[in-house]
């Protein structure tokens, strides 16, 4: 009788840690890591320019904001590999900081939520892997600075 009050005890001295292991989410079902390219952009009204780094999103810039500038120049670029809430951010010209966090992807299309945060402006977007959304308003020096964030998630 001494022997099976042991082996119950052992048992339910183990029993705990195999039920964490149980519940535990798998990393086999965690999110994969993203990689975030903020790119703070300066558009305004005057003679046509196109900052040399900016080429690859010229035709995005072209069809969304040249019917109101012609002039863009790149201000500052910053590129993060994130985690799930992982965040990542840029302190804009005017002072104020621009932040993208990303909150994993959508179960059914796969596409990445990323949440922004500038001054108490906040928004939620969903965007295919390797995609791009600007993010534009403020006034800033005769123009407007516009936010490019591009989104790609990382192959493990």
């Amino acid at each position: 009788m001494r022997y099976i009050r042991t082996k119950w005890s052992r048992l339910l001295m183990v029993a705990p840690f195999i039920a964490i292991c149980l519940l535990a989410p798998s990393s086999a079902h965690a999110d994969p890591r993203a990689e975030l390219t903020i790119t703070v952009i300066h558009a305004k009204k005057g003679p046509p320019f196109l900052h040399n780094d900016l080429k690859p999103m010229w035709k995005i810039l072209k069809k969304t904001f040249l019917d109101k500038y012609g002039y863009f120049n790149m201000v500052q670029r910053r590129t993060s590999e994130v985690a799930n809430l992982g965040r990542t951010g840029v302190k804009m010209p005017d002072g104020r900081r621009f932040t993208a966090i990303y909150k994993g992807i959508t179960p059914n299309k796969g596409l990445l939520r990323i949440a922004i945060e500038y001054g108490d402006f906040r928004t939620k977007v969903r965007i295919h892997d390797g995609g791009l959304f600007f993010q534009a308003g403020r006034r800033y020096k005769g123009g407007v600075l516009l936010v490019a964030v591009h989104a790609r998630l990382l192959k493990e």
